[in-house]
C-alpha cells in the first residue's frame, strides 16, 4: 500500500489536498479538506514546509498523519476485499468521525468542532464581568486575525501546544496600531489565560476532551512590570493646582472663551476624580462610580467590581476638604480613556515632569522606555499611589491589604512600588549603614 498526498491544483496560489491510495492495483483518491498555500508545500516530501512565516505548516502536517493512520486502518480490515471508491470515502468519513470522538472530540457535526465560532457564542451568553468579557472581545479578535492571516479554522483539537509555539511567536511579532511598539509579555499571557478559560468552558460543556491546553509549557506568561506612583508631594501639586483661563493660555490652549470654559470645567473634574482615587486607593472602576450613599460617619464603603467584595475606607481629610468644595456633589462616571487623557494633561500642567525609565518586555526584549513623568500616569496610578503612600506613612501592610481588597498580601505589595527603593533611603541613616 502506498499512500501520498498531493495538491488538487499547483498552479494556483492555494490548493486544496488529495491523498492518493495504491492498493492491489488500485487508486483511490480522496478529498482530505485540508488546503496550503502552494509555495509552502514540498513536493519530494508531500507536507508542508516547516518554516517560521507558516506556522498553519505544523497543523497541516499533523492532520496529514492522522488520515494516512485511518487510511491504513481501514484498508487492512478489508482483508482480501477490494473496496470501491465510494466505500473507501464513506468509510474514511465515518472513520475519521470516531477517530475524532474516541480522542475527546465531539460529535459528527463537523461545524461544532471549531473553537472561535464557539467562543463567539460563547461570549454573547456568558454572565462574565464587563470588562471580562471586553478583554474576551480583544482575545477573539486576535485569533481571528491569526485565522485569517494563516488561512486556517483552528478546532479544538488543534489548541496543544504546536498552536501555542506558533500563536504566541505570532503575536509577539506583531505591532500595535500604526506604531512600531510590540505587544508586552503580560498582554500574550493574558490572550493565553483567555484561550485556556475558552478550552476549559467547551470542555465542561461536553464539546471535547483533549487536554493539550494543560500541558506545562502551555503556560501563560506574565511579569512584574515597572510602574510610576505619584508622591504626596506631586498629589498636592494636582490639588493645589489653580486652574484658570491664564494657565491654559500659557500652556497653549485654543484661546475661545467657550473652549477655555469647557477645558476649565473638564479639568477641574478629573482633577477631583483621580484624587478621590489617590486618597482612597481604589480601581477607577469603583472610584468614579462613588456617590454620597457610599459615605457614612467619615467611612466609604463599596462593592468593588472586580473583586466583589466590599471594602471600607477612611475618609482621608483632604478628600472631606474635596466633598465640602464641591457641596457633596461628586463627579459623574467618565470612560476609562478620556479620563486617562486629562489626568495625563493634569500632571503636565502642574510640573510632574521629572524623566522616568520605565521597562518592560515587549516583543522578544525588555526594552526600556524614558518619558516626562506625566506622561506614564494612568487611572492605575491612583490606586498604586495610594497604596504606596498609606504604606510610607506608616500604615501597616495588613490594614492595606483589607483596603484594598486584595485576599493575598503579595498582591498588596505588587502594588507598593517603590516600597523597596524608599526602605533602602529610609534605612540610610540608620547604624548600622551609618557605623554610628
Amino acid at each position: 500500500m502506498q499512500i501520498h498526498f498531493l495538491l488538487a491544483n499547483r498552479n494556483k496560489p492555494k490548493s486544496s489536498i488529495r491523498m492518493h491510495i495504491f492498493h492491489r492495483g488500485q487508486e483511490y483518491r480522496l478529498s482530505v479538506g485540508e488546503s496550503v498555500l502552494t509555495k509552502y508545500w514540498n513536493f519530494d516530501k508531500n507536507r508542508c514546509k516547516l518554516v517560521r512565516e507558516y506556522t498553519e505548516a505544523g497543523f497541516i502536517n499533523k492532520r496529514l498523519d492522522e488520515y494516512e493512520n485511518i487510511i491504513k486502518d481501514i484498508i487492512n480490515g478489508y482483508g482480501i476485499i477490494t473496496p470501491t471508491q465510494a466505500k473507501i470515502k464513506a468509510d474514511f468519513t465515518n472513520h475519521k468521525d470516531q477517530t475524532n470522538i474516541k480522542a475527546g472530540g465531539i460529535s459528527h457535526d463537523e461545524q461544532q468542532q471549531y473553537f472561535t465560532p464557539f467562543i463567539l457564542e460563547y461570549i454573547k451568553d456568558c454572565d462574565r464581568k464587563r470588562n471580562t468579557v471586553r478583554h474576551y472581545h480583544t482575545t477573539i479578535n486576535k485569533l481571528l486575525q491569526y485565522e485569517r492571516q494563516y488561512r486556517v479554522k483552528l478546532r479544538f483539537f488543534d489548541i496543544d501546544i504546536t498552536f501555542y509555539n506558533s500563536f504566541k511567536k505570532w503575536v509577539l511579532s506583531q505591532t500595535i496600531g500604526n506604531s512600531s511598539k510590540h505587544y508586552t509579555k503580560n498582554y500574550v499571557g493574558s490572550l493565553f489565560k483567555d484561550i485556556k478559560a475558552f478550552m476549559r468552558q467547551a470542555r465542561r460543556m461536553g464539546l471535547h476532551d483533549f487536554a493539550g491546553f494543560e500541558e506545562e509549557a502551555f503556560s501563560v506568561d506574565k511579569e512584574e512590570t515597572d510602574a510610576i506612583y505619584l508622591t504626596m508631594e506631586e498629589i498636592l501639586k494636582i490639588y493645589n493646582l489653580n486652574i484658570t483661563e491664564e494657565l491654559l493660555l500659557s500652556n497653549g490652549y485654543d484661546n475661545r472663551h467657550y473652549n477655555l470654559s469647557r477645558a476649565i470645567q473638564s479639568l477641574r473634574e478629573e482633577r477631583d476624580r483621580f484624587l478621590i482615587g489617590c486618597f482612597t486607593a481604589l480601581r477607577h472602576s469603583d472610584y468614579s462610580r462613588i456617590d454620597s450613599l457610599n459615605f457614612k460617619d467619615d467611612i466609604i464603603s463599596i462593592w468593588t467590581q472586580k473583586k466583589d467584595k466590599k471594602v471600607y475606607i477612611p475618609v482621608h481629610y483632604l478628600l472631606r476638604e474635596i466633598l465640602q468644595r464641591r457641596n457633596n456633589e461628586l463627579p459623574k462616571p467618565i470612560s476609562d480613556q478620556k479620563h486617562n487623557k486629562h489626568i495625563k494633561e493634569l500632571g503636565r500642567l502642574a510640573g510632574i515632569d521629572e524623566e522616568v525609565v520605565l521597562s518592560k518586555t515587549r516583543g522578544e526584549n525588555r526594552q526600556a522606555e524614558v518619558r516626562k513623568k506625566y506622561e506614564f500616569i494612568t487611572t492605575h496610578t491612583a490606586r498604586r499611589s495610594g497604596a504606596s503612600n498609606m504604606y510610607l506613612a506608616g500604615i501597616d501592610i495588613k490594614f492595606i491589604q483589607d483596603l484594598l481588597g486584595h485576599s493575598k498580601v503579595e498582591q498588596t505589595l505588587k502594588y507598593i512600588k517603590v516600597a523597596a527603593e524608599d526602605n533602602a533611603r529610609r534605612l540610610q541613616s540608620h547604624s548600622y549603614f551609618t557605623g554610628k
